[in-house]
């Protein structure tokens, strides 16, 4: 680890309200392993109702994993993920490895996410994931399909371009909300209710983004008074995404309704079980009545 000191000043604005700010101290720490390199765990979950009569069951496994990131996170992991209850495409897929191929058995309901975890080794990351595992367990062949894999890369560069940095295709036109949920939110009683109003009807084709990029180290550097770690980010566990899309050509009435259902019903839902925390800022809409 070292540190430098550097200052900081505001340009010159041209604006009738000229101001010249004074000089701001930093100090900026860097870590880096006697190598240069770090190695990077990374789990890869998913999981599907085995038909559309588990429902119940497939809500009560995302309930568990929202349940279990706040120490996830703490414990060292990050990463992003996705669910949905009706996808245009397949969010989980069964492969048949005796054929080598895919099966028909590819789900458009699903639940899937990347996890990493820097500097510890694919044995500490299963150790860390197994009492969660063990909740998942009595569903795994009776009302879901579960499938989970551990890998390893060297570097971060070989784990991004592995499993993280992969662009996917262009979508279509849709409205997003998204809410900061802490630890009080992902462990409430309220939580199953919640993601029920949010996840909607099959037919909206909803889908849910997981932003898993708060507690752990972004915690405790929060906790320090001067720390320039957005005040929402110091307790938050995991952003939120909810968005909705329509069909080309839709009419005004249509997305309207969409948008409506987004500000007014999904990212109000969330707002009620987090209170206290507030909208990351690339996602907030000029339809919501308040900025958080």
């Amino acid at each position: 680890m070292a540190w430098a000191p550097i200052k900081f000043w505001k340009p010159k604005s041209s604006s009738p309200m000229e101001m010249l700010l004074p000089p701001v101290h930093a100090k900026i720490l860097t870590f880096s392993s006697p190598s240069g390199e770090v190695e990077v765990s990374a789990q890869q979950l998913s999981f599907a109702p085995l038909n559309s009569s588990y429902m119940p069951q497939f809500m009560e496994a995302i309930v568990l994993m929202h349940n279990a990131y706040p120490d996830l996170l703490d414990k060292g992991f990050s990463g992003y993920g996705s669910w949905a209850l009706r996808s245009p495409t397949p969010l989980v897929y069964n492969y048949n490895y005796t054929l080598g191929a895919e099966t028909d058995a590819n789900f458009t309901t699903g639940f899937t996410h990347t996890l990493s975890i820097f500097g510890q080794s694919v044995e500490t990351a299963q150790s860390i994931f197994a009492p969660f595992l063990r909740q998942l367990a009595p569903y795994n062949g009776r009302s879901l399909f579960i499938n989970i894999t551990y890998s390893s890369f060297p570097t971060y560069d070989a784990f991004y371009n592995a499993l993280s940095g992969i662009e996917s295709p262009i979508g279509s036109s849709a409205a997003i909300g998204s809410r900061l949920l802490d630890r009080k939110a992902l462990t409430s009683p309220r939580l199953n209710r919640t993601l029920d109003v949010v996840v909607g009807r099959p037919e909206e084709y909803t889908s849910v983004n997981l932003v898993l990029v708060g507690g752990g180290q972004v915690a405790q550097d929060g906790a320090d008074p001067y720390s320039g770690v957005n005040p929402a980010w110091r307790t938050a566990y995991l952003h939120n995404i909810v968005a909705r899309g329509w069909p080309p050509g839709a009419d005004v009435a249509t997305r309207n309704a969409v948008y409506s259902d987004i500000t007014n019903v999904k990212v109000q839902a969330m707002k009620d079980l987090a209170p206290d925390t507030g909208a990351y800022m690339n996602e907030v809409r000029l339809l919501l009545s308040a900025l958080i």
